[in-house]
């Protein structure tokens, strides 16, 4: 797979739709684009012009950097020794789990970034995703803010593949079937 233009254009045109309330969503506001993720560079290019592109109809912007987040949330565990293989161990249990792993944690910072610099008719657009694999998928982040009050149209890039809505997050197959909003295929 490489860059598509037309298909990331069809996602600008959805996350319009959407933040106009054109879309249902499924529910939730999400509007995702899978890319493949040796395309990461170029994505990141065409997510920085989106916000002109948004602007111009009309819509206030955030964009943020997943990986920043990520990194804010898991800041403590980059002071902690690991001494023993053990310790390892329990630092991978500790990021993965679904209650309070870097998921949560990283839904946690973006919710208070989302609230602290948006309005609520920003449309929030989510990058570097990758930065949450192997311990969590993006549906899990997308529901964490979702729970957390966090009703802004969301406009994901998504580093993996589709077939159809089964998404598969850098090259696992996310198991909850948790995609709520709208894919763009």
């Amino acid at each position: 797979m490489s860059w598509d233009e037309a298909k990331f254009n069809r996602f600008l045109e959805a996350t319009l739709r959407m933040a106009r309330g054109e879309l249902p969503g499924y529910g939730y506001p999400h509007v995702v684009v899978p890319y493949a993720p040796e395309d990461e560079m170029t994505c990141i290019a065409a997510l920085r012009l989106l916000p002109a592109r948004l602007s111009h109809a009309g819509f206030s912007h955030l964009l943020i950097s997943v990986a920043q987040m990520v990194a804010r949330a898991t800041a403590r565990y980059a002071r902690r020794e690991l001494p023993e293989a053990y310790d390892y161990r329990l630092l991978q249990s500790d990021l993965a789990d679904p209650r309070s792993g870097v998921v949560v944690k990283t839904a946690e910072v973006c919710a208070a970034e989302i609230r602290a610099r948006g309005s609520e008719d920003t449309v929030v657009l989510l990058c570097r995703l990758g930065a949450l694999y192997p311990f969590g998928h993006v549906s899990a982040l997308l529901d964490a803010l979702y729970r957390r009050g966090i009703r802004h149209t969301l406009a994901v890039a998504y580093p993996g593949t589709a077939n159809g809505t089964q998404l598969r997050f850098l090259g696992l197959l996310d198991p909850t079937g948790g995609y709520h909003g709208h894919v763009v295929t």
